[in-house]
């Protein structure tokens, strides 16, 4: 048996861009309690407004059964004024708040339940009217230690929103780097600069999926030079199974944007990319490194792949592959249910009728083989180089096992087939 080089096929380009850094707008939240005033019960119903005095903008935070409010999205940079109102309650406010405080206690005495608006705040801190006219309570102001909090948990918001545009634009350079390096075929500079890139930002799929794609190539080079080294095998086992390890970072961070309706085309042909990069590793793994184990998981995830992309050829070649692997990896008789399965939908199939041909001839169906082969002949193009080949097994078939030599099948629209004889 003639052994076959295995050669990159991946192209070095990006297979996908970089996602862009996330938020870098600074929020915060706002949060507290509101409770009635003398007994500290909940107040489930309050309304509780956030009043940005810097600059225009309102903001309502949402209240729980026990009382305590929340609004985790409201810029960093603002200070707000607080006003509550509740049914049956007299409304206050609590002014020259910034984001980052933490449990704020807001008390609520009997009243009229009627509500108080901005303008009303602003007279009451103006002098224009007080508290009793405007219908409110006593204004409250931050107490210097909360003041003294809030800047702090401003401060350390906005070191670590820069720590994260610094970590970005560094992390957009590695992989930069790692691209070019890719693209000139230095796998292993590729790798440590794609490794590098993700310690930045764990987050960005496009990292792991081009880690995953450099590794798998690194491992197919080895593993061609290992027909003359043989130590070159567990280096190309060790980065076939980093590949998986790879692809299946970039999966698990595609997979929440597949059920995003606003994402999910984009993200299902991803998606069915990484799972090609994945399937193709766990592929050589059973295939080449004796790792069978791996043959049912690659077949799983060419079968997923194929579903997902839109590209229709996708679908009749990844069911090839996953044949292919359980055939070489020595699952003979579940490559020929995969075969079969193939041609049922697909009979004139010509690369699935050659390996079903030869998985015959694996579980020893010898008449099936020779059958299968001879429609592989009558089909195939005489420049196929597979052709004569083809012709030395049937015959070796026939007389080494007394069978009926196979007959091609009619011609459509003919009453006999012309014959390619073995």
């Amino acid at each position: 048996m003639k052994t076959k080089n295995l050669w990159t096929t991946f192209v070095a380009c990006a297979l996908v861009a970089l996602a862009a850094l996330s938020a870098l707008a600074q929020v915060g939240r706002i949060e507290g309690d509101v409770v009635k005033a003398g007994s500290g019960e909940p107040i489930p119903n309050a309304e509780v407004i956030l009043e940005r005095t810097d600059i225009k903008g309102s903001y309502k935070a949402s209240i729980d059964k026990k009382g305590h409010f929340l609004h985790a999205g409201v810029p960093y940079v603002g200070t707000y004024t607080i006003i509550v109102s509740a049914p049956g309650f007299q409304p206050t406010y609590l002014g020259r708040v910034k984001p980052g405080n933490e449990g704020l206690k807001i008390e609520l005495s009997p009243g009229d339940g009627h509500k108080l608006t901005l303008d009303d705040v602003k007279k009451m801190e103006s002098g224009g009217g007080n508290s009793a006219a405007a219908g409110g309570a006593p204004p409250k102001q931050m107490s210097a230690a909360e003041a003294k909090k809030a800047q702090e948990e401003y401060e350390k918001a906005k070191a670590a929103n820069e720590k994260a545009k610094t970590d970005f634009d560094n992390m957009k350079k590695l992989f930069d780097q790692a691209q070019q390096l890719a693209q000139n075929k230095d796998y292993s500079g590729a790798i440590n600069a794609y490794n590098e890139a993700s310690k930045l930002d764990p987050e960005q799929q496009a990292v792991w999926a081009n880690l995953a794609l450099a590794l798998y190539n690194r491992g197919v080079t080895s593993l061609n030079e290992s027909i003359k080294d043989p130590a070159k095998r567990d280096p190309a086992k060790q980065d076939f199974s980093d590949a998986t390890n790879a692809a299946g970072k970039a999966l698990a961070l595609v997979e929440p944007q597949v059920n995003d309706p606003a994402k999910a085309p984009q993200a299902k042909k991803l998606k069915s990319q990484y799972l090609k990069i994945r399937a193709d590793a766990e592929s050589l793994l059973a295939r080449r490194l004796g790792a069978a184990e791996m043959a049912d998981a690659a077949v799983k995830d060419y079968k997923e792949a194929g579903e997902l992309s839109d590209v229709p050829a996708d679908k009749k070649n990844f069911e090839l592959k996953g044949a292919e692997t359980l055939f070489e990896s020595g699952k003979a008789e579940e490559a020929v249910n995969a075969y079969q399965g193939i041609l049922t939908a697909d009979p004139d199939n010509i690369e699935a009728i050659y390996k079903l041909g030869l998985a015959y001839a694996s579980v020893a169906k010898f008449q099936e083989s020779a059958n299968t082969l001879q429609k592989f002949l009558d089909k195939a193009p005489e420049t196929d180089p597979r052709v004569v080949e083809v012709k030395a097994v049937i015959k070796d078939l026939v007389v080494g096992n007394n069978l009926q030599p196979p007959k091609s099948e009619p011609v459509k629209g003919s009453k006999a087939a012309p014959k390619k004889k073995p």
